[in-house]
């Protein structure tokens, strides 16, 4: 049996504190506590939005995203590093010029996040088809012009490392290099109930048994990750943009 290679970098001594690589003007516009250990905190109870689309079929979009990524194969998204060129990529996407690098570099510079270990499959706007006007539907505060859909499937063994939205999508797609990050919102729901292995922890709280078309909004400025460390695909879809006035 061949065992693991080394992993190639020293792990730091003390605690890395993600805090420092956080946008100032989100921190500003959006406190938070940082503490990992507090535990008289609200993070999930003041985000969760109770049951979206009870009138819409959670499990056929599920479904529809299984054979999508079952026709790909390839994992449309992953994060990686080349330390030669001291570039961050989000698939082929350099993104040095993206807010999103500082958290980026604690994940994947002298750490264990990689490739091969953060990939997802993406479905985005108009790739969902028929099912694209009703989700549009859902969320009337969000400028339509803006807004941008996105639903994940994450495959076993594979994880998001902890961060702060910074909406770089949504920068690339609107031109918008200087967003006012209190005006942006990130919707999430799960597409499928809750299965053992799966997890998202929103600041200190780890969600789980969740139920399918359960929703919590994503204001910026809380830390957050998710991982799957089960045996079926974790999917879940969210919507971001700018509040309508």
């Amino acid at each position: 049996m061949k065992k693991p290679g080394p992993i190639g970098f020293n792990f730091p001594q003390d605690r890395i504190d993600p805090k420092s690589a956080v946008p100032e003007s989100i921190l500003e516009q959006h406190p938070w506590h940082w503490d990992p250990m507090k535990t008289d905190h609200t993070d999930c109870e003041d985000s969760y939005m109770g049951q979206i689309g009870l009138d819409f079929d959670w499990a056929a979009l599920g479904k529809f995203a299984i054979q999508r990524a079952n026709a790909d194969q390839t994992p449309e998204k992953w994060w990686s590093y080349d330390a030669d060129t001291d570039t961050v990529y989000h698939s082929t996407d350099d993104v040095n010029n993206m807010p999103i690098r500082e958290q980026a570099l604690l994940a994947l510079k002298n750490n264990g996040h990689n490739e091969h270990n953060s990939q997802y499959f993406k479905t985005a706007n108009e790739e969902f088809g028929d099912f694209y006007e009703p989700l549009k539907a859902m969320f009337p505060r969000l400028k339509k012009d803006k807004m941008g859909i996105s639903m994940f499937v994450q495959p076993p063994g594979h994880a998001i490392w902890s961060h702060v939205d910074t909406y770089s999508s949504f920068i690339r797609r609107t031109g918008d290099e200087r967003p006012d990050y209190s005006r942006l919102r990130r919707y999430m729901v799960f597409v499928r109930d809750w299965d053992f292995g799966h997890f998202f922890h929103y600041g200190n709280h780890c969600f789980n048994q969740w139920r399918a078309g359960e929703c919590w909004d994503l204001t910026p400025g809380v830390y957050h990750g998710s991982a799957n460390a089960g045996v079926s695909p974790k999917i879940t879809i969210h919507w971001s943009g700018e509040l309508e006035d």
